[in-house]
């Protein structure tokens, strides 16, 4: 999809903020700024490296400060407001952003000032951690024009603010052969490789523009807006060691590439053209592989490869579960896979995925966070075994791979035979078959935020979505194994299911059985019950949890966790953590429980005699994705959210890219067109 910014979308600095993109390489690294070309965020970065696949991270170019000097006059492009209050404004001169999938290999904005256009392009090369960066400028002869870039540099772990009262003596730049030059402010001959060291990190940068080396200095403290918006840290500084001057003919091209690699080949024109080529190849690929039709649908699928991970502990596939602050979960990666892997037909990566997780299961459980540097796995998830159970049967019924039922059938009895018995978490089942867990300060659904020692969600007991899949997950055994007794209990689970949830008051699930007033609360949890591979419901009550999903949580973006009839409803997320974790699960939208309910009506759809509410339905769908093309241009482009404002919505907050907002949306938009 082609999305386009002009100057209508930043006539002042904070607008010019608001928007941003993204690229990835297939590491867990990234490269991600305001449309502007700002960073609007301490985790905005220019090129942020994965050292180690996909968590560990490195903030290692802020920026490019770029500079337009034409005929002695100074333009300067860079977007970037700053503590001091001393703005560049950038933005004034940036006549056009375009974001295009399709057509391009990178974002593209241009630029006019003094007479002179210049385009930038930035792009991401896939499984490495280099970020390329091309100028083309187009000038009058009579003019005198030069390009200067000075790299911001970091030089931190991501999770680390930079510290400013270091000794920046430390930092150097050096060219990556002997006869390259030294010395304090000597420029060299274009198309070198310079080495850029300190702290324990080195970066590569290859150029052909001229080079001049500098003592290390800092840029000034620059003022992160969407962080302040959310209670994190509002400044942060970087610094540089050089700065390049590249002069421009009438027409002519500049590159600069930064990489944790040293390339033996240092023409950076034709590495550029080799990174563009393999990612349009890649893009083309990953859309053929798909077969999707709809432009929204194969956006979604290039949107979604943002998040497929190679893991450097488990040497397999993973999911990253959002940018910029997100790492792989095991509930975000069971959410998403499907999305991800099974209706893009990127089936040997689904089954990397699925090993690796299969190799960590313990007690039954799966790791909700893997071991990083030693760490031992966190197991505090109670829907994402059951889930893995249901991704199992899908990949086989997607794939076609009937065989990995042998490799996998050990780890799936592991599963059950855990619920069923007991494990860790207070997880267990209860007499009536339901499945039980959580107590204490335990938060093991994806409703899990804990403030101090207040979980304002705490769903102990039996949830809603925890049943579900559980029911799901016993059919499943039955039809793998075809032994009655998974059967006998499904047939169990079912019956108590639908005596205990179904309120008949609120004509809708109960949240969870706990004897307390949440039980009675209406929450978009509701929706697995009619979504899972085996579903639990019979048609007449599955339609009556559609419209009260609709009535009182739908919006076009996501639905709310909770209505807004509740006294618990928070309508904003926004401010100190404290106070947005209070709103998390109260009432803020979240984008992937929308992808469930759309396919949920295409299943209602399916099953249903009354061809006039059929096409109603096709035509409520229709909308809903029509609306979908327009979230895609907010926020981070062609991307979705993580969250939303619960009243109404009408900006992303939290991640600004999440993984299982993208996949279930595509998978939705996957049943659609088979629906059509």
């Amino acid at each position: 999809m082609r999305f386009e910014f002009d100057t209508k979308n930043w006539t002042t600095i904070a607008e010019a903020e608001k928007d941003c993109y993204l690229l990835t390489n297939g590491l867990g690294g990234y490269s991600g700024l305001s449309v502007t070309g700002a960073a609007a965020r301490g985790d905005q970065a220019l090129l942020m490296s994965a050292k180690r696949a996909p968590n560990v991270r490195m903030h290692l170019v802020t920026n490019l400060f770029e500079k337009l000097v034409v005929d002695d006059q100074e333009y300067v492009l860079t977007t970037q407001r700053m503590r001091s209050g001393a703005d560049y404004e950038g933005y004034c001169y940036l006549k056009k952003f375009v974001y295009d999938d399709f057509d391009a290999a990178a974002p593209v904005w241009t630029f006019q000032a003094g007479g002179v256009s210049v385009t930038k392009h930035i792009l991401m090369a896939y499984d490495e951690n280099t970020v390329a960066v091309k100028y083309e400028i187009d000038h009058p002869s009579d003019q005198k024009v030069a390009l200067e870039l000075t790299p911001l540099l970091r030089f931190t772990s991501k999770k680390e603010d930079f510290d400013a009262s270091q000794d920046l003596a430390a930092y150097r730049i050096e060219p990556c052969r002997p006869d390259a030059g030294e010395g304090e402010e000597k420029a060299v001959q274009p198309d070198r490789l310079y080495n850029i060291s300190g702290n324990d990190i080195q970066l590569y940068l290859l150029t052909d523009a001229m080079l001049h080396a500098h003592q290390p200095r800092l840029f000034g403290e620059m003022y992160f807006s969407q962080d302040e918006r959310d209670g994190r840290t509002a400044y942060g500084n970087a610094f540089s060691v050089c700065t390049l001057r590249a002069q421009s003919g009438t027409k002519s091209d500049t590159y600069v590439i930064f990489s944790t690699k040293g390339y033996k080949d240092t023409d950076a024109k034709k590495l550029y053209g080799q990174f563009e080529q393999q990612n349009q190849e890649r893009r083309r690929q990953l859309i053929r592989q798909a077969g999707l039709n709809s432009t929204l649908g194969q956006q979604l699928v290039l949107s979604a490869d943002a998040y497929v991970v190679r893991r450097e502990s488990t040497d397999g596939k993973s999911i990253i579960a959002g940018y910029p602050f997100f790492e792989d979960w095991g509930r975000d990666t069971m959410i998403s896979l499907a999305g991800a892997t099974m209706v893009t037909g990127r089936f040997e990566e689904c089954k990397s995925i699925l090993r690796t997780f299969a190799k960590y299961v313990r007690n039954g459980l799966l790791p909700n966070l893997f071991p990083e540097g030693g760490e031992v796995p966190h197991y505090n998830s109670a829907d994402a075994p059951l889930l893995f159970v249901n991704a199992v049967y899908e990949y086989m019924k997607y794939s076609g791979d009937t065989a990995f039922k042998e490799e996998i059938l050990p780890v799936l009895e592991q599963i059950i035979d855990a619920y069923r018995d007991g494990t860790d978490f207070h997880i267990h089942m209860d007499s009536d078959g339901l499945v039980m867990a959580g107590a204490g300060l335990e938060q093991l659904t994806w409703m899990d935020v804990r403030v101090g020692e207040f979980l304002p969600t705490p769903r102990h007991g039996k949830p809603v979505e925890i049943n579900a899949y559980w029911y799901s997950a016993l059919m499943i055994m039955h039809e793998l194994t075809q032994d009655t007794a998974y059967q006998e209990l499904a047939a169990r689970v079912k019956a108590s299911f639908e005596e205990k949830f179904w309120n008949e008051d609120k004509q809708c699930l109960k949240d969870v059985l706990s004897g307390k007033k949440d039980e009675n609360q209406i929450r978009c949890n509701q929706i697995w019950a009619l979504t899972m591979p085996f579903t639990i419901l019979p048609a007449d009550k599955e339609k009556k949890v559609l419209e009260k999903v609709k009535d009182e949580l739908y919006t076009t973006v996501g639905l709310r966790t909770l209505s807004k009839d509740d006294p618990d409803f928070h309508s904003v997320y926004i401010g100190p953590m404290e106070e947005r974790d209070r709103a998390y699960h109260q009432g803020t939208v979240w984008a992937f429980p929308l992808g469930a309910y759309y396919r949920a009506c295409i299943r209602h759809a399916n099953k249903c005699a009354d061809s006039a509410e059929k096409e109603l339905i096709r035509a409520e769908l229709a909308q809903g994705f029509a609306a979908l093309t327009d979230w895609l241009r907010e926020g981070c482009v062609a991307q979705l959210a993580e969250i939303y404002d619960g009243e109404t919505p009408t900006v992303s907050r939290g991640c600004f890219a999440q993984a299982w907002s993208v996949t279930e949306l595509l998978r939705a938009v996957h049943d659609y067109e088979k629906f059509l």
